[in-house]
C-alpha cells in the first residue's frame, strides 16, 4: 500500500520526523562526531556565536549520542536533529525576481565573511549546501523525499515568492570539511562539489579561504547560466573564479563588491521577473497562476504539455 513514508530517502544517514512536544519538523542525520566536525557545529551554535545575525550555519537542536558501533558507523557516532529546510537553489521553487538572487547572495557571503572572520573555511561552500527555510514561501510544507510533492507526497507544492517575505532565511549546512586555520596557514587536498578550482592539490598548499570565494563564485556562475537577466553579475562571477588565488578577492571585499553592483541598479530592477533558461512559455504561465488554478492544471492535464513541450533537462526538474 502506498504512503507518504514508502518514499525513501534520496540518502541513508537522513530521514525527516516531528519533534513531539511542538510538532515542529526536523530533519535527524546520522554523523560521526569527530569526522563530521560536530564539536565545530556546536561551537558555531553556541549562544555567543548565535548573536551574530551573519551566522548562517545550520542550527542544531539536539545532538544525540548513539551508545552503540555497526560496520556501516565503527567509531562514535550521533544523530543531528536539524530545522527541515529546503534547497536554495530549485526549479521546484525558482527564483521569481532579480532582488531574490540578490538578498540570497547577501545572505550566503555574509555567512562566508562570519566564517573567516572566525578563522573557519567550509571548504565546501557549493550550490549544493546552501538551503533555504520554507516555512512561509511553502505554507502546505513538503515532502522530505521529494520535494516538488506536499507531505502527502502526491499534491503538487504551491509556493509564493521569496521577495513576498523579506525574512526568510539561507542557511549553510554540511561542515564535514570545515576547519579553523591560524593565521597564514594553507592546506593540500581537494574538497567540495566544484572540482574546476585552479590551485586545488594534494601536494601543493593553497589557501583554504580563496578556494571559498571561488565555491561561492561558481554558485554565482551556476545561477547566471540558469536564469535569465542577471548578466550584471558577470563581473562579480569573474573576480571570484579569478584563476590566481593571489588576485582573488577575500569573501569580505566579495561582499563588497556585491554591494557596489547592487547600489548601481535601478530600483525598479530589483522587483524585474526573472526566469529558468530552459522554460517553456507555459512553465511560465503556470509559475505565475494561483495555487487553486495550478491544481486544476494537475487534474485536468493541461500540465501535461507543459511537459511534453519543455526541453529535456526542464521536464527531469518537472517529473
Amino acid at each position: 500500500m502506498e504512503c507518504p513514508d514508502s518514499i525513501i530517502p534520496f540518502y541513508y544517514k537522513l530521514m525527516d520526523a516531528v519533534r513531539i512536544k511542538d510538532g515542529v519538523e526536523v530533519v535527524i542525520k546520522r554523523v560521526m562526531l569527530e569526522e563530521d566536525n560536530v564539536p565545530l557545529l556546536q561551537y558555531l551554535n553556541s549562544p555567543e556565536m548565535l548573536k551574530d545575525p551573519r551566522n548562517n550555519v545550520v542550527r542544531l537542536l539536539e545532538v544525540i549520542t548513539v551508545p552503540h558501533t555497526s560496520d556501516t558507523f565503527p567509531q562514535p557516532s550521533a544523530l543531528l536533529v536539524m530545522p527541515k529546510l529546503f534547497p536554495l537553489n530549485s526549479s521546484h521553487l525558482p527564483f521569481r525576481h532579480v532582488r531574490e538572487v540578490l538578498n540570497a547572495l547577501d545572505q550566503i557571503m555574509e555567512g562566508i565573511v562570519f566564517l573567516h572572520e572566525h578563522r573557519i573555511a567550509h571548504r565546501d561552500a557549493c550550490n549544493l549546501n546552501f538551503m533555504m527555510d520554507p516555512t512561509d514561501v511553502i505554507p502546505s510544507g513538503f515532502h522530505f523525499a521529494c520535494d516538488w510533492h506536499q507531505p502527502d507526497g502526491v499534491t503538487r507544492i504551491h509556493f509564493r515568492d521569496r521577495c513576498s517575505f523579506p525574512q526568510l532565511r539561507y542557511y549553510l549546512i554540511d561542515f564535514e570539511t570545515a576547519q579553523i586555520f591560524p593565521p597564514n596557514s594553507f592546506t593540500i587536498g581537494r574538497y567540495g562539489q566544484v572540482k574546476d578550482v585552479p590551485e586545488m592539490s594534494e601536494t601543493v598548499p593553497y589557501d583554504p579561504f580563496k578556494l571559498d570565494v571561488y565555491q561561492v563564485g561558481s554558485l554565482v556562475k551556476t545561477l547566471i547560466e540558469l536564469y535569465e537577466g542577471l548578466d550584471f553579475l558577470v563581473p562579480l562571477r569573474d573576480i571570484m573564479r579569478c584563476p590566481n588565488p593571489e588576485l582573488r578577492p577575500t569573501a569580505s571585499e566579495s561582499l563588497s563588491r556585491l554591494c557596489s553592483i547592487v547600489s548601481q541598479l535601478d530600483q525598479a530592477y530589483l522587483s524585474y521577473e526573472i526566469w529558468l533558461k530552459d522554460s517553456t512559455p507555459i512553465f511560465r504561465k503556470y509559475q505565475t497562476v494561483s495555487p487553486d488554478e495550478k491544481a486544476k492544471w494537475w487534474k485536468f492535464g493541461k500540465l501535461a504539455q507543459l511537459i511534453c513541450g519543455a526541453n529535456k533537462s526542464t521536464r527531469l526538474n518537472v517529473l
